[in-house]
């Protein structure tokens, strides 16, 4: 019996339900582990919980617990003939893998999605999938796919007495236009029709919306309108619409979007040709702290701001945005791989245990390999096909451990290659990723398997020698610093020469990984101080 202190769990899901509505996904997540922690909860139950956790995770940006708890509610859903309910949970799971670029399990899921919606009869379950399966196609490149299932989705949506899959409809299909409009003017097409489409359909998606009195639609539609304005050079009515959505935004709180609508305006004056004016507006945004939490709007600024400092010829400004560029597109690749690679590890686990008996040992391996390599690519430098920085803080510790159990000594290198800068300024970008290619090989060259050579950011590398003594330790890196002198960077670019400074150190007893990286990195300078192209041993601690 349940306690007269606690709501009914029924009055917990239905609050629950309500919280999803409202955009509360935190107080979602409370109220649906709360269902699942009470003991008297039916499976049905159980399972209406963890479809509406699998949704909140998803809105919380929570990949890998709204993959496991759409796919543990659908073990119940699937034998349960709920066909609404199954296409209503592989949807979500549908945005979880779209979103995180796994298109081929979303690609499942929405097919599965569509078929049990078409067979419950239900229109608005079919527009739904129709909605999510024109997303999956987009993100998968085929746009004239996507737009052909959006126009379904937007069709059926006029046909169903429900305000959401109306806006829905028209704002989806509109955005579609607007990708394969830019798509077509990259290629050299005329894009005019379809962005004029995008326009009337952008445009009755915010009467939609305001008529709804749906703040947060009404601003995601706004925003969408400003961005086809720009590309029709309708630049006056792009600068109200994305003044009018900034207000929109701020008034009710929707920071992103508010942040988005400020680098709208800042597009707007790029396009006007006010460089200086959209450049200033951008630098401005880029010292807001909140938009730590928005690296894709950190993207867009640091894309723009290089492109606009190039086109005015500050071209040490444009390299400064070009390598933040660079660092932020590569943290968000291995970022993705790391989330990737434990999603799938996820459903592997969750897909074993509910088909272990008709499932091929294919598909298992097939699941495993993909994510192992998944775990590989956020584990390896992409240039140099090093392990990185996060390879290293995964293994060092344990390398450690094993060199205290087995009483054997171990050493770590810090290497620097010198006035790397030089290179990239005088040379090219490209030159400085060839030579950053070769190192990675020459560093190869000096290493054990049982050893670790770690590419650990920038010109920066890291070796680690197991049992080895410091003295052999020098030995070796002595031959790297003739074998990096000596090689012919003449093959790469004509005058081309480099070196590079070490510094060693050799574990010491109760060491932390803190300390003894920081005496290996202290002793790198020394060598620089001393004037590069040497070594120099760290002092004991």
């Amino acid at each position: 019996m349940e306690s007269i202190l606690e709501p009914a769990i029924d009055v917990l899901l239905a609050e629950c339900e309500q919280s999803s509505a409202n955009g509360r996904h935190l107080d979602g997540v409370g109220q649906a582990e709360a269902v699942l922690a009470r003991p008297g909860a039916t499976k049905r139950q159980q399972a209406h919980a963890r479809e509406l956790l699998a949704l909140h995770r998803l809105r919380l940006g929570d990949y890998e617990a709204s993959v496991q708890q759409g796919l543990l509610a659908l073990e119940y859903l699937d034998g349960s003939g709920d066909l609404i309910r199954q296409s209503t949970v592989n949807c979500t799971l549908v945005l979880a893998y779209s979103d995180t670029g796994l298109y081929e399990q979303a690609l499942r899921h929405v097919l599965v999605a569509l078929e049990t919606a078409r067979v419950s009869g239900s229109a608005l379950a079919e527009f739904w999938a129709l909605s999510r399966s024109s997303m999956v196609h987009e993100g998968m490149g085929e746009s004239e796919r996507a737009l052909e299932l959006g126009q379904q989705a937007l069709a059926m949506s006029r046909t169903i007495d429900d305000p959401a899959a109306r806006f829905v409809g028209l704002n989806n299909l509109g955005d579609t236009s607007l990708t394969q409009a830019q798509t077509l003017r990259a290629r050299g097409v005329d894009a005019g029709p379809l962005l004029k489409q995008a326009l009337l359909l952008v445009r009755e998606a915010v009467s939609v919306a305001h008529a709804q009195g749906h703040s947060f639609y009404e601003s995601i539609a706004r925003t969408n309108l400003v961005s086809i304005l720009i590309e029709l050079g309708e630049h006056a009515e792009a600068r109200e619409q994305a003044s009018r959505a900034r207000r929109l935004a701020k008034a009710h709180g929707f920071r992103s979007l508010e942040e988005n609508n400020d680098a709208q305006l800042a597009e707007v004056a790029r396009a006007e040709g006010r460089l200086d004016d959209a450049t200033e507006m951008m630098n401005a945004q880029l010292l807001v702290a909140a938009l730590g939490d928005d690296p894709a709007l950190h993207i867009l600024l640091h894309r723009s701001l290089y492109e606009m400092n190039k086109e005015a010829g500050r071209f040490e400004q444009a390299l400064l945005h070009h390598e933040k560029l660079h660092a932020l597109m590569l943290k968000r690749t291995t970022d993705t791989a790391g989330i990737q690679s434990q999603m799938l590890i996820n459903t592997l686990g969750i897909e074993q245990a509910r088909h272990e008996a008709e499932r091929s040992q294919r598909d298992a391996e097939r699941l495993r390999s993909r994510a192992a390599e998944l775990d590989l690519q956020a584990n390896t430098d992409p240039l140099t096909r090093l392990p990185n920085r996060r390879a290293l803080d995964r293994e060092l510790p344990p390398l450690m451990g094993l060199s205290r159990d087995r009483r054997q000594p171990l050493c770590v290198a810090m290497i620097d290659m010198d006035h790397f800068k030089r290179v990239n300024d005088d040379h090219g970008h490209a030159t400085g990723d060839q030579v950053l290619n070769a190192m990675a090989s020459l560093l190869r060259a000096v290493t054990r398997e049982r050893d670790m050579a770690v590419r650990v950011g920038g010109e920066e590398f890291l070796l680690v020698f197991a049992d080895t003594t410091l003295e052999q330790a020098e030995l070796v890196c002595g031959r790297l610093l003739a074998s990096v002198r000596d090689y012919h960077w003449g093959a790469l670019a004509p005058r081309l020469a480099c070196t590079v400074s070490v510094g060693v150190a050799e574990l010491m007893p109760g060491e932390t990984v803190v300390g003894w990286l920081a005496r290996a990195d202290a002793a790198l300078y020394a060598a620089k101080d001393a004037g590069r192209d040497q070594l120099a041993t760290a002092a004991v601690a």
